[in-house]
């Protein structure tokens, strides 16, 4: 074994090594994602329930309100456009966007697992030309 092919195993490991780092972090991001969207449905059927509702209201402060509107909610549809929708309308389109991101966070996974099993087999592959060098 030489150390060019030392190097070439290093150069891959380091490219698939952050694929990785990149893959964890987009996961998180979904993770993230998911739970607001469910803590969003949440809302809408305690908006039901009351009209009287906590508001965020930017870096960590709430102020409470009252619910005027019980009929209609705005939702961004994406590319910053937001449309009125009704609360049935809105938690189709919320539970649309959730499916769409456990299939991307479901791919994420699939590749994080298939980077993470090229990672432990170059590990010993990398030690193993390391030593003989």
């Amino acid at each position: 074994m030489t150390e060019k092919e030392l190097q070439e195993k290093l150069l891959i490991y380091r490219i698939l090594e952050a694929n990785f780092n990149s893959l964890m972090k987009e996961r998180e991001m979904l993770l993230a994602k998911l739970v607001e969207i469910q803590t969003t449905l949440q809302s809408i059927e305690e908006i039901k329930k009351s009209d009287n509702i906590l508001f965020a209201i930017g870096s960590e402060a709430y102020a409470f309100g009252k619910i005027k509107e019980k009929e209609k909610l705005i939702v961004e549809v994406g590319s910053g456009v937001a449309l009125e929708k009704t609360f049935e309308e809105a938690k189709k389109t919320l539970d649309k966007r959730r499916l769409e991101i456990e299939k991307t966070l479901n791919e994420v996974e699939r590749n994080i697992i298939e980077i993470s099993s090229k990672l432990q087999e170059l590990a010993p592959e990398i030690e193993k030309l390391a030593k003989s060098g």
